[in-house]
């Protein structure tokens, strides 16, 4: 993806913060056009942060699309050494800065197809909101497989996942989106990815949001994640 470009959309999107609301994530005032989206994020962190406790750690982290390093800086002060990478070097070089104070807190710039780094280095590879900007998902998994030590684990979390049928609306649903925004040419890095495209690696759905849950949940004046939270492991990967 042209990282300029996703930038100019981030920004009209009103998704490019300043330092003092990034150090707070994804604690933010109820009053911010974006509050729900950070409710939602809030609960999936919470979710993956408990599960992650139940490890033997300290856990040896990669927060691929780290972004301006939230959820890199939250899994940090759970006790976990964390390297959040990313291509978003505005947004990178805010999170080094935001949390500059951090021990086994890391932010590197680099493409994860030529990254540096050596086979079987992390416990956990985390994909959080970030799936829909690689065309190849399958590609994807194989490359982080190799640097996933053994028993190793992928988490893909806040991200869409279609069912063939449902994938066609999407698309359309997507080309509208960034038509009206301005930026009808992120349609082409906008990918929708599928839950068959998962079957080959044995996942296992450790969250799989039901409307009718979320519906009496919001009712109730409770936010979570319509997002299902997959997990492939690294012995399922060949």
């Amino acid at each position: 993806m042209e990282v300029d470009l996703y930038l100019r959309v981030r920004e009209k999107e009103g998704r490019l913060y300043s330092d003092e609301v990034v150090s707070c994530l994804p604690l933010i005032p109820d009053g911010h056009p974006l509050a729900s989206e950070w409710h939602v994020r809030s609960a999936s962190a919470a979710r993956l942060t408990r599960y992650l406790s139940r490890r033997p750690g300290p856990l040896s982290l990669l927060d691929l699309g780290c972004g301006n390093g939230w959820l890199s800086n939250m899994l940090n002060r759970a006790g976990h050494c964390v390297i959040g990478l990313d291509q978003n070097h505005y947004e990178l070089k805010q999170a080094a800065r935001v949390f500059s104070s951090n021990s086994n807190l890391f932010f590197l710039e680099a493409n994860i197809f030529s990254a540096p780094f050596v086979p079987k280095s992390f416990d956990v590879i985390l994909l959080v909101s970030v799936i829909q900007y690689f065309r190849d998902l399958p590609v994807l998994l194989k490359e982080l497989s190799q640097y996933l030590k053994p028993h190793g684990e992928i988490h893909i979390m806040d991200s869409p996942l279609y069912t063939d049928a449902e994938r066609a609306n999407a698309v359309q649903r997507s080309r509208e989106y960034y038509s009206v925004l301005g930026f009808p040419e992120m349609e082409k890095y906008y990918f929708h990815h599928r839950f068959s495209e998962l079957k080959v690696f044995e996942p296992a759905t450790l969250y799989l949001p039901q409307p009718l849950t979320l519906r009496l949940k919001h009712l109730l004046g409770r936010v979570d994640s319509p997002f299902p939270w997959i997990v492939i492991r690294k012995e399922n990967v060949r």
